[in-house]
């Protein structure tokens, strides 16, 4: 009996698509798959991949040379494999690539803050939280209340001053001192963001830890050894009221 040569089943097909689409230079295509179509199949794949990374972080692809930003989506696109099939997920996806899996050893030292920065940006312009939120005029004396901050206001802490890195701007070393920000979207859906200075990012840790304004503030007194305690007092106030109309604050 002569035997019939084997026929590549549909998920053997598929396999062999996939390793294609994702590394064209060292994985074949598949045999019954007209070129023509595998060539559009491949510049679409790869097309919509290199868009979407470019959208989610315009500034790190500003401050990267056109060879090495496309071997940077090849390599992406070789080495991970994305748990999420949303669109708008690829940018955490890449996250995690530039975390686990790149050799970052040829790439700038604050790249992985300076793509969480930008990731959070797109993060929170998506999400779908939904806080209770506060007006201002509903808080009498914000000092006496239990705050946390809002779903959509994030408090970050990087090595690198990453709002300011630009073309113009892209340190070596670390800054001396930790760079405290606080993103977050307004009711009219606008993603921006504050520096903190150490002081108000320590108020913000103790109100998300249960501590009412006034108690937050007496502790940073001490912390501090400040000769008035009723100066950080006041400040504190003050910035609470500027979260709540901000709408950064909710209560605890």
């Amino acid at each position: 009996m002569s035997s019939q040569p084997k026929t590549q089943s549909f998920i053997e097909t598929q396999y062999q698509f996939a390793g294609h689409i994702r590394d064209p230079e060292h994985n074949p295509a598949p045999d019954n798959i007209e070129q023509r179509r595998m060539n559009i199949y491949r510049e679409l794949f790869y097309n919509n991949i290199e868009g979407f990374v470019s959208n989610a972080f315009p500034v790190l692809r500003k401050l990267t040379a056109d060879e090495t930003w496309h071997a940077m989506i090849r390599d992406f696109m070789i080495k991970h494999h994305c748990k999420s099939p949303l669109f708008h997920e690829i940018a955490r996806e890449f996250l995690a690539y530039l975390e686990d899996e790149r050799d970052l050893s040829n790439d700038p030292v604050f790249i992985k803050e300076l793509a969480h920065y930008e990731w959070v940006e797109l993060a929170l312009s998506v999400s779908d939280a939904d806080d209770d939120e506060l007006k201002p005029d509903q808080i009498q004396a914000p000092l006496n209340e239990k705050f946390n901050t809002s779903a959509l206001a994030w408090p970050l802490v990087y090595h690198y001053p990453v709002h300011q890195i630009g073309p113009d701007f892209q340190p070596q070393e670390t800054s001396d001192t930790p760079v405290f920000l606080l993103v977050y979207r307004s009711s009219d859906d606008r993603v921006t963001f504050m520096e903190l200075n150490p002081v108000s990012a320590r108020l913000i840790d103790l109100l998300n830890e249960g501590k009412t304004g006034q108690h937050a503030a007496e502790l940073i007194a001490q912390e501090l050894q400040h000769p008035n305690a009723q100066v950080v007092i006041d400040g504190a106030n003050a910035l609470l009221n500027d979260w709540l109309q901000r709408g950064i604050l909710v209560l605890g």
